[in-house]
């Protein structure tokens, strides 16, 4: 600092020397001019000569520093264009980067090394490396001082062991702490080339150029949290939307339950209704019909006791007699049948299960049948082997029976049945199709309503179907039905091959 004082004085008293000299020279160059007898001029020489004279000052002034400090660099340039490039960097490692090239470029030493940290976290740590600042240097950057192992920057560190040994395990020579909101650390360099130590016009540089380096890295910190809430943000509306989704369907599933059991519970409270009042009539009816069906074989019985003995004009009149009861004959029984069918609908009895084979089932109904479709209806059979399936045979075989009869009066002339059988996973399945005249679409979705039938008046009572899916659904099955009207229909009865199944009677009261 002396030499330099020295120096600073001898250029003084040169540019001095020059300066009165100059003035000299005005003068005698000037005297004769009315020039030099103004007052301003002494101003505006003066200015002349400041202008002129203060650039070669600073260029003195700079050119003693060199040869001081061998400082050859425009700090506030330099920070200027790294500033510009750390403001639009996010990434820490290049951060790290343009600190390191910059402080090369303007100040050459030995390695240049940036450490950042959280305030509440352990030691910094090192910008795109692994190594730690050690605690040692950690202590007294954390106060904001600045750590110099030569040159007398911060005497009572210096003079500390402790800090230059942590200085030199690091092979740095100065470090300067930094702080900014979320980030501290400090920038961490290696002794100067030139071998000549950290002025002060250095220290600032590397401060300000630490401070830049801690707005950017806290950029960059800010930029990756934004990244990391973000895609947690989305990650979380994913969840969400997941867990809407399947609320939404476990809701949908629900309703779709509800308005089932809905469905289910109006349908038994009226099919209960019609039985209970199917079975009154059934009861009702029954009386008079068992009372004329047992009175009937009595009055033929006499009728022919009295013929035996009687003029011929009387034996005619007790024929017509006879054929008149015969016609209450068989209404008295199509009224039994009737009566039975409607006691059969209103109250489908629990009998007792047994592992039963469709198939034979099938071959006995097609058997019983037989009378009605002989000469005139093909029975196509595609029998498969099938699983026992726990039932009452007596039930399924009506069930068979009234397909099989329906199939046969859909067939005005001549056509053909086909009856199959086959398994369906856990179901055994058996489809009765004919080539009838088919079932109109107005009339599909009632095939199985009681009373409803498309035969003629007299015909049908319409509790067939009815009765099929009833005994259908009480073995825990369904039935379905296709049909194109002039091409036939065709109808499945699928049930389980396992008991799964209750009595109507415990389905529809939800037992």
């Amino acid at each position: 600092m002396v030499k330099r004082g020295a120096y600073y004085l001898v250029l003084s008293g040169a540019v001095g020397i020059l300066y009165v000299g100059a003035v000299l020279l005005f003068n005698v160059v000037l005297r004769a001019g009315a020039l030099t007898e103004s007052l301003a001029f002494p101003v505006v020489f003066t200015l002349a000569v400041l202008l002129f004279f203060n650039p070669i000052r600073g260029r003195l002034q700079a050119g003693v520093d060199r040869v001081f400090h061998r400082t050859r660099y425009d700090g506030a340039a330099v920070l200027a264009r790294v500033g510009s490039e750390l403001a639009s960097t996010l990434d820490p490692e290049r951060i790290a980067a343009l600190v390191r090239r910059a402080v090369d470029g303007a100040i050459p030493n030995a390695g240049t090394r940036l450490f950042a940290g959280d305030p509440g976290s352990a030691e910094p740590r090192e910008v795109g490396g692994r190594t730690s600042l050690p605690a040692g240097l950690a202590a007294p950057l954390a106060m904001g001082r600045v750590l110099a192992a030569t040159g007398g920057l911060e005497p009572a560190a210096t003079t500390a062991a402790e800090v230059h040994r942590d200085l030199a395990a690091l092979g740095a020579d100065a470090a300067v702490p930094f702080r900014h909101h979320g980030v501290v650390g400090a920038l961490v360099v290696g002794a100067k080339r030139s071998g000549l130590p950290f002025s002060s016009r250095d220290v600032e540089f590397l401060r300000a150029l630490a401070h830049q380096a801690a707005i950017a890295l806290e950029n960059a910190r800010t930029y990756e949290a934004l990244k990391e809430l973000n895609a947690s943000l989305e990650e979380r509306v994913r969840e969400r939307t997941r867990a809407l989704e399947a609320s939404n369907g476990d809701l949908a599933n629900a309703l779709r339950d509800l308005k089932a059991a809905q469905r289910q519970l109006v349908q038994s409270e009226k099919m209960a209704s019609l039985g209970r009042l199917v079975a009154g009539v059934a009861h009702e009816i029954n009386n008079p019909v068992t009372f004329i069906a047992g009175s009937v074989p009595a009055l033929s019985r006499r009728l022919e006791r009295a013929a035996e003995d009687a003029p011929a004009e009387l034996v005619r009149v007790l024929d017509e007699a006879r054929e008149i009861v015969g016609v209450m004959a068989r209404g008295a029984d199509r009224t039994a049948a009737i009566v039975k069918d409607l006691r059969t609908f209103s109250r489908l009895t629990e009998s007792a299960r047994k592992p039963s084979d469709l198939n034979d089932a099938l071959e006995v109904s097609i058997r019983l049948l037989e009378s009605h479709w002989r000469e005139r209806i093909t029975v196509h059979r595609r029998l498969t082997p099938l699983p026992p399936v726990d039932c009452d045979p007596g039930q399924i075989n009506q069930v068979f029976m009234n397909m099989l009869t329906n199939a046969c009066d859909a067939i005005a002339d001549e056509g053909n049945i086909w009856v199959e059988t086959g398994v369906d996973g856990p179901h055994v399945v058996v489809t009765i199709r004919d080539d009838g005249r088919g079932i109109a679409p107005a009339h599909l979705s009632r095939v199985f309503d009681p009373f409803f039938t498309t035969k003629d008046v007299g015909e049908g009572t319409g509790l067939g179907l009815a009765i099929s899916q009833g005994v259908v659904a009480a073995h825990g099955g369904r039935v379905e039905v296709e049909s194109t009207p002039g091409k036939g229909a065709t109808f499945r009865v699928i049930l389980p091959a396992a008991a799964t199944a209750g009595s109507l009677d415990k389905l529809a009261s939800g037992r």
